[in-house]
């Protein structure tokens, strides 16, 4: 038996974790650009370095709650989450940072806003709803409360047009109007079957795959995937790869021209395993930025202290 190392951090868990009870997507089509045998393509010639716009979020939880309504009870959480984007440059420059805190209750029902005191400073997390009645549903509610805060910044920035290439780190869950593409570091769903994955392992550089199409209607995309950085002789095939999406609404010919840009671009922002645990497919822009957004959250010890005497005078007064 041959091993391979997988180069992230176990922490972050693996680069690959394919779920494939998933099935296909909806909408999938991988012959949209070769109907045929799969090549590694390269970019077009002539692409010099352009300035590039990285928006991110992180998000975190305060504390799991249980909300109560009469006989009713339900999930609930409170939590925080910051949005931002970086702009390339040595070292990024980081732009408007987005913080915002919720309270995100299941089944339906709306929480009221929760006002706590950290060091003489008021923090108001905001009320919010989900439907669903599961242990996760508040978790997914706080994952769209942040991505809407990444949208709007993501949409401010192509409507700057400082940047060439806005990349939204992970899939695209929002479309804009301009050079927008979504990046995934992580290859958590099988896209393409047996014969036409090989190219992935024969990936240069700075190559790509065909492009494909998923999804349908409003949120039809194009997909591919790009190497950005070359592994180790013991990593495993995949280390360097990203899968990124662009919106179909703009056809074919616009994907292959956003596949040409990303691909000449972004290799230059591959991270390197002595600097990042999610290297190279972590972006050092991406990195900073995280790091960034992370410290807005605030210390969350004192945070989650705070919550916790609010609600206990809550329970205290009835």
């Amino acid at each position: 038996m041959k091993f391979r190392v997988d180069p992230w951090d176990p922490e972050y868990g693996a680069s690959v974790e394919l779920e494939d009870t998933l099935g296909a997507p909806v909408g999938l089509d991988l012959a949209v650009e070769v109907d045929g045998a799969w090549q590694p393509i390269a970019p077009a010639g002539g692409l010099d370095p352009v300035c590039c716009a990285f928006s991110d979020g992180v998000r975190r939880i305060e504390v799991r709650l249980f909300g109560e309504e009469g006989d009713v009870e339900v999930p609930a959480l409170a939590g925080s989450f910051a949005a931002g984007c970086a702009w390339s440059g040595q070292p990024p420059v980081i732009g408007e940072i987005t913080v915002g805190r919720v309270v995100v209750a299941g089944g339906g029902l709306a929480p009221g806003p929760v006002r706590v005191l950290v060091g003489g400073r008021e923090l108001r997390f905001a009320s919010r709803a989900v439907t669903g009645g599961a242990p996760a549903d508040p978790i997914q509610g706080l994952q769209n409360a942040m991505r809407e805060a990444e949208a709007d910044l993501a949409e401010q920035a192509l409507k700057e047009k400082q940047a060439r290439l806005v990349v939204s780190d992970g899939p695209l869950t929002y479309f804009g109007a301009g050079p927008l593409v979504g990046l995934v570091k992580r290859q958590s769903r099988p896209y393409l079957d047996a014969a036409r994955a090989k190219v992935l392992g024969r990936l240069a550089v700075a190559e790509r795959s065909p492009i494909f199409k998923l999804g349908q209607q409003r949120l039809e995309r194009y997909s591919w995937y790009l190497r950005i950085a070359q592994g180790r002789a013991i990593d495993g095939a995949m280390t360097g790869v990203v899968r990124l999406e662009v919106a179909a609404t703009d056809g074919l010919e616009a994907a292959r021209a956003l596949a040409d840009l990303a691909a000449v671009q972004l290799p230059r922002f591959a991270t390197r395993p002595a600097h990042d645990p999610r290297a190279p497919q972590n972006l050092y822009p991406v990195a900073a930025l995280e790091g960034t957004l992370r410290r807005r959250l605030g210390d969350t010890h004192l945070i989650r202290r705070a919550l916790e005497v609010r609600l206990a005078e809550e329970v205290t007064h009835g």
